[in-house]
């Protein structure tokens, strides 16, 4: 007997000493420089974690909306499902939601009461349509407004152009390297404010970044403003913004959206809307539509009568 409890002991005490060997000769290295690299950055994108539910549930036999966007999609952000799909994967020219991706690279490497002084080569941008002033001095934060109520293309890149001279760095790149860091990778863009049509991205794409950029409170609370007005830092200069969102008043519980259109893309949308008493929230999105409203409107309505929360 003691000599059984003697070999057992031994043995023990031996993976022991292994256990121990190869903690202290081989510690867990994984992707260590690489995690170091991406912790001692100022760029830290996350994505929100979906809670896992069994919720919404589809509860009628509806027909699926006829819609006229070339690619679209209702997304559930508490249960991460699709609840309509069309064509999700499609790559296609975003136009104006470009601005989101630009705005957020901007709160993130940019303080809100910077002063930004534009260009004349920012405001020659979209031709006759001239939303600032060369010489203009004005506010960051009032720039965003201007970029994501009213859809400036002068204000995104008198942005970029600011970004670039402070921090010495390329905001398109910036903003690549923010899409593939989120795993946007059938995503590029192009310029700040979505005016190439040779850029693209997918549907899919959008709502990560969507997700991402719901812990910036500020971008899809600037977008809920269907009217404000901003000034120059001197006061001398008013800009009245309307929004370009007609469904604000027709869709109920609207939290966020943005609006775009280009020749080539054609109407393109993003509608976030809250579910009132579910901690929930749908995301819709349309791209390449000539009805972007209309479809939006019949994506939402659809989703709330085909699908039960209870």
């Amino acid at each position: 007997m003691k000599l059984k409890l003697y070999f057992l002991t031994t043995i023990l005490a031996a993976l022991v000493a292994v256990n121990v060997f190869f903690i202290v000769k081989f510690p867990k290295q994984g992707n260590d420089f690489a995690n170091a690299e991406i912790l001692n950055s100022s760029q830290i994108y996350m994505l929100p974690v979906s809670e896992p539910s069994y919720l919404p549930i589809l509860v009628s036999n509806t027909d699926r909306p006829v819609i006229d966007a070339k690619s679209a999609a209702v997304y559930d952000i508490r249960s991460g499902r699709f609840l309509f799909a069309k064509s999700t994967r499609s790559r296609l020219p975003i136009a104006s939601l470009t601005k989101i991706m630009t705005s957020s690279v901007a709160i993130e490497q940019l303080d809100f009461n910077d002063t930004v002084k534009v260009s004349a080569e920012a405001v020659k941008v979209d031709g006759e349509k001239q939303t600032l002033y060369e010489g203009e001095e004005i506010s960051i934060l009032s720039l965003l407004k201007l970029m994501l109520v009213e859809s400036s293309n002068d204000a995104a890149f008198a942005l970029a152009d600011y970004f670039k001279n402070t921090t010495g760095k390329d905001m398109i790149e910036e903003m690549n390297i923010k899409a593939q860091f989120l795993q946007m990778t059938e995503t590029k863009f192009l310029d700040p404010a979505g005016l190439d049509d040779n850029a693209y991205s997918t549907v899919e794409d959008m709502i990560k970044l969507i997700r991402n950029t719901m812990r910036e409170d500020s971008i899809w609370d600037i977008t809920t403003e269907k009217s404000t007005s901003v000034k120059s830092i001197d006061g001398k200069i008013e800009h009245k913004i309307e929004s370009t969102n007609q469904l604000f008043g027709v869709i109920p519980d609207v939290v966020g959206g943005k609006t775009g259109y280009t020749d080539g893309a054609l109407g393109c949308m993003i509608l976030i809307v809250d579910i009132p008493g579910k901690n929930d929230k749908l995301i819709s999105i349309v791209l390449g539509s000539k009805e972007r409203f209309g479809d939006t409107q019949k994506l939402i309505d659809w989703t709330k009568s085909a699908y039960s929360w209870e």
